[in-house]
């Protein structure tokens, strides 16, 4: 009963092939928010009219999530925003 092949690994049985992250309308929608997150990051990075601490720190971290969703979206792989789980 020990070696009983009906049970399989549990680790990789629910494996699917087609994640929802590797589909064409989420990989479209991604990138095209993280061209706005990058837009939006650099925008602020050059043109916040707060302190340059501040300016700077959010506008980077804004083009690096945006960045990083847009290389996501080319290499089909899950990016940082959608690790995070839903949002309020």
């Amino acid at each position: 009963m020990r070696n009983s092949t009906w049970l399989g690994n549990v680790m990789t049985d629910n494996k699917n092939s087609n994640p929802y992250y590797s589909r064409g309308l989420y990989r479209v929608v991604t990138g095209i928010f993280g061209l706005f997150l990058l837009g939006v990051g650099i925008y602020v990075t050059f043109f916040g009219v707060v302190d340059p601490v501040f300016r700077i720190g959010g506008g980077l971290l804004f083009a690096l999530i945006g960045g990083n969703a847009i290389w996501s979206a080319i290499q089909s792989k899950e990016s940082w925003l959608s690790k995070i789980g839903s949002m309020p």
